[in-house]
């Protein structure tokens, strides 16, 4: 396919100077659109040019690395510039229409295939581990996927960012997948069990957040009757979330994790569709990303 193809500029992916050492990990909290403060993380990783060897992520977290793998720096921004406001992207039309509050056909197919280029050749090339988590609605436990399960139509991907209620249940290779963000919100147990000894986190909360218990169980047992399993994760999942989060704290004190987060307490659903609070959230992230860089250095001892 030409490039000329796409009707946005084209951001050619750009291959990463350094990769940090063996046991270094890049774990990505999701969150919907809150989770471009972490696309604005990347962006910073990838103007110093450096990549994880190892990369976990759920939900948005997972979406946002696409891009940072095939190193095309800005890309997630365009997205947040020209197509998150689009009813086509996020919006209650798609509600009524599809059964999903995101248009993931639309964010997943049309956007890649037609209007915002992604580079696969530089994401194919790029030897690291990328793990993607994604909560199985019949077993009601997470379930992992890697580098080579990412294909056109990113069906992996899309499963890991469909919220329960609000997204259609995705079936992929026999199973009834959702939100992988629902028993691993932080990723960071899959991490430490697949050897990783020092950990980046992104995390799409500020400091001192504890997440609420879910309020909308009557509505989940209606909705998911035949999924026992996935209402009592939904139902738990502000447990796992705070132990997650409560882990992440203990190993950064004890100097085996570094945390990247939101600097105040923020006022968004993972919903927003404000395109200035999205940019600022944004570059937030890029400021936070930059300030972590020496950090991270000294975390990987490289």
């Amino acid at each position: 396919m030409s490039l000329e193809h796409f009707e946005e500029p084209v951001i050619e992916g750009v291959k990463h100077k350094t990769t940090l050492p063996a046991g270094s990990a890049l774990v990505l909290e999701g969150g919907g659109t809150r989770g471009f403060f972490s696309a604005g993380v990347l962006d910073a990783f990838m103007d110093a040019g450096i990549m994880f060897p190892y990369i976990i992520g759920v939900s948005a977290g997972a979406a946002n690395a696409l891009s940072y793998i095939s190193g095309q720096r800005g890309r997630n921004r365009v997205l947040v510039e020209k197509f998150v406001g689009r009813p086509q992207y996020l919006g209650y039309r798609n509600l009524i229409m599809y059964r999903s509050l995101f248009g993931y056909d639309y964010v997943f197919r049309t956007v890649p295939e037609r209007f915002l280029f992604w580079d696969r050749g530089v994401f194919d090339e790029t030897d690291i581990r990328f793990v993607i988590g994604v909560f199985d609605c019949v077993a009601g436990e997470t379930i992992w996927f890697e580098k080579h399960d990412v294909k056109p139509g990113f069906d992996v991907v899309r499963a890991s960012c469909s919220i329960p209620i609000v997204s259609r249940i995705v079936k992929y290779n026999g199973y009834r997948l959702l939100d992988g963000g629902v028993a691993s919100p932080i990723p960071i147990e899959k991490s430490i069990a697949d050897g990783n000894r020092s950990h980046i986190i992104v995390l799409t909360r500020n400091k001192g957040y504890e997440e609420p218990p879910f309020k909308h169980n009557v509505l989940m047992r209606f909705f998911y009757r035949k999924y026992p399993r996935l209402v009592d994760g939904v139902r738990r999942h502000h447990e796992a979330y705070n132990g997650q989060l409560r882990l992440c704290e203990q190993m950064a004190a004890e100097g085996k994790a570094l945390i990247i987060r939101p600097r105040e307490p923020l006022t968004m659903e993972s919903t927003e569709r404000d395109i200035a609070a999205l940019l600022r959230l944004h570059d937030e992230g890029y400021e936070e990303g930059a300030k972590a860089l020496n950090g991270i250095i000294s975390l990987s001892g490289t």
